[in-house]
């Protein structure tokens, strides 16, 4: 199958952009219908894979690399209906060969009856696994520096309680990083850099929902190779802890992290200089979806990313005895 959909990435190549905006041929294969999977091209010609799928909602895996994005979009079909598809795209042009292997790897999970993200899931964890024992690469410093941020919270709740690991949604790609009951948190890390900042991406990440209570965990860190934070280490503190260690190391695998990989991970070590929780109130710094008519962004607008100065939320900034009072009468 790898060699059909070399020559179907080609003939769309061949054919040039379609007028309709989606550059998109259908993969023919047994034991899926036609339509379920797409073979297309995106911005600059990177190939990519679309998967039907109708009302999905489940979390989309985390690629734990730059070179990979998985989206969920919604494009119409021959008769004018709008329908979902994930979408899996190889952002690096010289890497077409070993993404048709990945998009190959997706396709047999289909066949063998996984639903669309899942199958997505189980290919991208089938090449991390494939890399990890090769020494293969990490995530982006970005994503080592935030998981690093989230592990620093989930190290903090389960030294209050053991069982408060299982509210870390963050490598699951739910809308809030830690959920527990009615509560709430955004995690966010920042490089040592001036006043504390950190960035928000669209109209819903500081958006409490409707009957929960919402925080911000925010760590401020410096890069030191013989820094006392690092991923492994916080990752070997909560195992220690927790009694479901199989089902937390599953939820790292999620986020890139992988015991195979201990010895390139523990190169990442960071000096800690603060980690501050805050309660995100209506007097919270931030852009809202009130902010515009009818709670969306204006015409011709699809992204919105800004930059938030925590100097504007000192206020708000949660002391020690109140934190720990948060923690504890977490349900």
């Amino acid at each position: 199958m790898i060699d059909q959909m070399l020559q179907i990435w080609a003939q769309i190549e061949r054919l040039g952009p379609s007028p309709s905006g989606l550059d998109a041929m259908p993969l023919d294969v047994e034991g899926l219908r036609i339509g379920d999977a797409l073979l297309c091209l995106g911005d600059g010609g990177t190939r990519g894979i679309l998967l039907r799928n109708p009302g999905g909602r489940a979390p989309l895996p985390n690629p734990g690399c730059g070179r990979l994005q998985i989206t969920r979009q919604q494009f119409q079909n021959g008769q004018g209906n709008a329908e979902t598809y994930i979408r899996i795209d190889c952002l690096e042009s010289d890497l077409k060969e070993p993404f048709g292997f990945l998009a190959n790897r997706v396709v047999d999970h289909l066949v063998g009856g996984a639903t669309p993200s899942r199958a997505c899931m189980d290919a991208v964890l089938d090449f991390r696994r494939l890399l990890s024992r090769s020494g293969g690469p990490l995530p982006s410093q970005e994503e080592i520096l935030g998981l690093t941020g989230e592990l620093l919270l989930i190290d903090r709740l389960t030294r209050h309680r053991p069982e408060l690991w299982k509210g870390w949604n963050g490598p699951m790609g739910s809308a809030c990083d830690y959920s527990w009951g009615t509560d709430d948190i955004e995690v966010k890390a920042s490089h040592l850099s001036g006043e504390p900042r950190f960035t928000v991406n669209g109209l819903n990440q500081l958006e409490p929902a409707e009957g929960h209570s919402l925080y911000l965990c925010h760590s401020i860190l410096s890069a030191n190779p013989i820094g006392p934070v690092c991923v492994p280490d916080l990752v070997d503190s909560i195992l220690a802890i927790i009694q479901d260690q199989e089902e937390f190391s599953e939820r790292l695998s999620h986020a890139g992290y992988h015991e195979e990989q201990k010895d390139l991970w523990l190169e990442h070590r960071f000096t800690l200089h603060e980690m501050s929780m805050y309660t995100v109130t209506d007097d919270f710094p931030r852009i809202r979806k009130s902010d515009f008519a009818d709670g969306c962004l204006p015409a011709g607008i699809a992204k919105l990313r800004f930059d938030v100065l925590l100097g504007n939320a000192a206020h708000l900034r949660m002391s020690e005895e109140d934190l720990s009072r948060t923690i504890l009468a977490m349900e």
